[in-house]
């Protein structure tokens, strides 16, 4: 199983990490580059500082348990460590453990490293681990990953053992993702018994400690000095990530200074980056798909000719011009051409508003209908106007309702929409993907915002995540994409670059194609 994950990690995704990522070279930092006089700079001198980072949405929570959203990860995934880490090369190491080791195909034992701290000054123990995982089976929103986890044995302090009911090629890898961070079992149980929660008082033993939170305006993490890695220590004073929803306000602020690094940039200032000497402009492919999920439990979307209908009405080039200025390709497929996992087996409805109408005749609704579409940011709302107008061509009404994206998350974890636009973005293990998208446990909440369910699609994703014949799990996944794509669950849009611009002077940041940045590297 190990070397079918790193032949998949080498084959793909260093061709989108490596190959594809790059700042704009034009714009790229002296190594020794003095600071400038942005935001974060507190010295000329290269003294440490903090760093004001825009985001376009708000986090949703600091529980990593309590969310899988990306932003909200830019926090947890600071605040708190995991097991695992996916290095630059793509290669799963110790974070955590020091070593693991697998018994049989279903036992896995663990070694931790010896003297971490948590921010509170306690040492990492396995009952932590334990604590944790198990803690973390319970979520609806991340309790998929460990699925395969059966039981955690401490054996001592450093030493645990994983039994799982099944084995499992996406253990390690889910041991990575930010909804699988390590608690402190005292504090978190300390704060259940006074009645509070890790929203309001997050605490790991990851290299920034919280500092607070003003919803709908800022967070900011500090940095911890305590911090047991002094490769992934932080380089900076603390983060200051600042919402700003409007796209064009987030550009204005990096140029005058307020921010020194934007996160998402909007597409269409990419060239306004490019073009400007005192600003860099780091930019890859991304394993990002946008995509109009529909829900398949309402009528009249329950019924897959007007599902397909709705494919063939959408004009996917004209999407791709309007909402991202041409950053990115119109796209038919279920997960991004960059990311392990991906097969062209995926239906590819072309734009026919004719075909499209014949369709909805043909299921009974040639005199259209009226759904809703949820959302909740800008270039979503730009999204769905255009898609709002390509519906009404085949007599189908749309009411756009935008909101803010923790309701967002709410409403459609619910069920409470008929369509909502959204995105994944894939990262190193196929199963973190499929699982939470497609699989029938996971409706809502967990991700799968179409309501899907299908038992053929659940085995298949199930023996996919434990066949140890690559051949066959390829098989599995091909299948699994002809299944969901003629059965229409979404409308897949484009995929789009991963744009991220910076002061000129701002070092030490690394692009990820799969959207999960580190920033305890970023200084002047």
């Amino acid at each position: 199983m190990k070397k079918l994950v790193s032949a998949l990690l080498a084959g793909v995704m260093c061709a989108s990490l490596l190959t594809a990522c790059g700042g704009s070279s034009s714009n790229t930092p002296d190594a020794g580059g003095a600071a400038s006089s942005g935001a974060g700079t507190e010295s000329s001198q290269g003294g440490s500082s903090m760093i004001h980072i825009g985001i376009k949405a708000d986090l949703t929570s600091l529980d990593p348990h309590n969310h899988n959203d990306t932003i909200s990860a830019y926090a947890t995934r600071h605040i708190y460590n995991n097991l695992v880490k996916l290095t630059p090369d793509n290669t799963f190491v110790g974070n955590l453990a020091e070593s693991w080791e697998f018994k049989d195909d279903v036992t896995v034992e663990f070694t931790l490293k010896e003297g971490i701290k948590f921010h509170n000054g306690e040492t990492l123990t396995a009952e932590d681990v334990k604590f944790s995982l198990e803690r973390q089976k319970e979520s609806p929103k991340v309790g998929h990953l460990v699925s395969m986890i059966d039981s955690v044995e401490v054996v001592d302090d450093t030493h645990f053992i994983i039994h799982m009911n099944t084995p499992s090629n996406a253990l390690i890898s889910s041991l990575n993702h930010s909804g699988c961070a390590i608690f402190c079992k005292s504090y978190v149980e300390g704060l259940d018994a006074e009645g509070k929660t890790l929203e309001s008082a997050p605490m790991g033993c990851g290299p920034y400690k919280f500092e607070d939170w003003t919803p709908g305006a800022s967070f900011t993490l500090v940095k911890f000095d305590d911090y047991f890695d002094p490769e992934t220590a932080a380089k900076n004073d603390g983060l200051v990530f600042k919402v700003i929803p409007e796209e064009s306000a987030r550009t204005i602020a990096l140029e005058t200074g307020e921010l020194d690094m934007v996160i998402a940039l909007n597409t269409t200032d990419a060239n306004r980056i490019r073009d400007n000497a005192e600003l860099a402009l780091d930019e890859c492919d991304s394993t990002h798909v946008e995509y109009l999920a529909l829900n398949v439990q309402k009528a009249p979307l329950d019924n897959k000719l007007v599902r397909q209908a709705l494919n063939y009405a959408i004009k996917k080039d004209d999407i791709v011009i309007a909402a991202i200025d041409g950053e990115g390709d119109p796209f038919h497929n279920y997960i991004g051409k960059a990311a392990i996992g991906y097969y062209d087996t995926a239906v590819n409805y072309e734009y026919n508003p004719q075909k499209a109408k014949e369709l909805l005749a043909e299921a009974g609704y040639a005199d259209g209908f009226t759904i809703n579409c949820y959302l909740a940011t800008e270039i979503r709302a730009r999204i769905a106007t255009i898609i709002q107008a390509n519906l009404a061509e085949i007599g189908v009404t749309m009411n756009i309702e935008q909101m803010e994206s923790s309701t967002f998350y709410e409403k459609t974890g619910n069920g409470e929409h008929d369509t909502c636009l959204t995105g994944w973005v894939a990262n190193a293990e196929p199963d973190n993907t499929y699982r939470p998208l497609f699989w029938s446990e996971n409706v809502g909440a967990g991700g799968n915002r179409s309501f899907y369910q299908n038992p053929d699609v659940d085995d298949l994703i199930n023996d996919a995540a434990k066949n140890t014949d690559p051949a066959a799990v390829q098989k599995d996944y091909e299948s699994i994409l002809a299944t969901v794509s003629d059965d229409a669950i979404w409308v897949p849009l484009f995929t789009k670059k991963e744009l991220v611009a910076r002061n000129k002077d701002v070092q030490g940041f690394t692009i990820s194609a799969i959207g999960m940045h580190d920033f305890y590297g970023v200084h002047y």
